[in-house]
């Protein structure tokens, strides 16, 4: 059977145009960075949540039987690797998990987890049990996803020719396959990492060298897997879908039709921490780091908003060619059989 090899038609979205509509949609729409502004300066001046007490007997059991069984050539990456876990579990504040990914509000401030302000240390709570912590991040996850599908249901609106007003349907709506998306990503990361991380194990005992280089091959390995992901939580804000469709609409409009979302990812990326490494020059404990809270407030937001542009251009994009694929092949299987391949 002959085939016929079909071009793809029209153009696909721009990278740079896009960044500046995304830019200049959240400037004429400023009220949006009021959410990461807001949850960064309540990370960075209210109460921190702690959990120091529970984890460093853990922590503390964990590296004098990592120090037991390892050779002496090892002894200092294993006290070097003792002293990062005491400043993780020192700076970590648990109320940074309102940070919900791949659905929430941005914060820099949860990525810094500084231990003062100008307001002086602030107050901590120690969680006093693992119920406690539980019951702790059950509800933060809860409120980060709620506050994070209202911040992506205003941003695609903005974004889009025709926006309808926000109700309450809608935001339950997204609220729960928020929640889903969040289920499935966590699923997919498991059954990926776990076969990855026990041979990296094997391998590094074998050699350590060996296991740092496979290591970072597999972090290129599950970027590239998950990288046509990218656009999942978009499908649920723009077309109303639900999680997994939203997914695989994502693959397929990555892998067929935009490959080069890469670079609009990757310049998104270098965009955001670039910038970042401006935003965090002031101390935690001056009041310059509210200049850094609302320049990467609106950075991001900006960013959010390009995204959604992007997404809704390389949509429409992909689906006038898929038409006008129907209707090819629709007629060269009138006119005598022939078979279509995409180019």
């Amino acid at each position: 059977m002959k085939k016929t090899i079909y071009s793809l038609t029209g153009t696909p979205p721009k990278l740079f145009p896009t960044l500046i509509k995304g830019f200049n949609t959240i400037a004429n729409h400023w009220y949006l960075i009021l959410f990461p502004v807001v949850i960064d300066a309540l990370l960075w001046l209210g109460p921190k949540l702690k959990v120091k007490t529970l984890m460093m007997p853990f922590i503390n059991t964990m590296t004098e039987n990592v120090l037991k069984i390892s050779p002496p050539e090892m002894l200092p990456t294993a006290q070097t690797y003792q002293a990062l876990w005491d400043q993780l579990i020192n700076q970590f504040n648990l109320t940074s998990l309102i940070r919900t990914l791949p659905i929430g509000v941005p914060s820099i401030i949860a990525r810094q987890s500084p231990l003062t302000s100008p307001l002086g240390p602030g107050i901590s709570y120690e969680l006093p049990t693992v119920n406690w912590v539980f019951i702790a991040l059950g509800i933060l996850l809860l409120v980060g996803f709620l506050l994070g599908s209202i911040y992506f249901i205003l941003v695609s609106q903005v974004t889009a020719p025709d926006a309808g007003k926000m109700s309450l349907k809608d935001v339950f709506s997204a609220y729960l396959q928020s929640l889903i998306m969040f289920c499935l990503m966590i699923i997919l990361l498991i059954l990926i990492s776990v076969p990855l991380l026990m041979l990296l194990s094997i391998l590094s005992l074998i050699n350590l060298g060996i296991g740092q280089f496979f290591m970072m091959v597999a972090a290129f390995l599950l970027l590239w897997l998950l990288m046509p992901l990218v656009f999942s939580p978009h499908g649920v804000f723009v077309l109303k879908q639900k999680a997994l469709p939203s997914m695989l609409i994502s693959v397929r409009l990555v892998r067929l039709f935009l490959p080069g979302t890469g670079l609009f990812v990757m310049t998104s990326i270098l965009i955001s921490e670039g910038l970042n490494m401006l935003w965090t020059i002031p101390d935690p404990d001056s009041w310059m780091t509210m200049i850094g809270i609302g320049g990467h407030a609106f950075i991001i937001t900006g960013l959010l908003a390009a995204s959604f542009i992007y997404y809704r251009e390389g949509l429409k994009w992909m689906q006038d060619n898929l038409q006008k694929m129907a209707e090819a092949t629709k007629m060269q299987q009138e006119n005598g059989g022939t078979t279509l391949e995409q180019r």
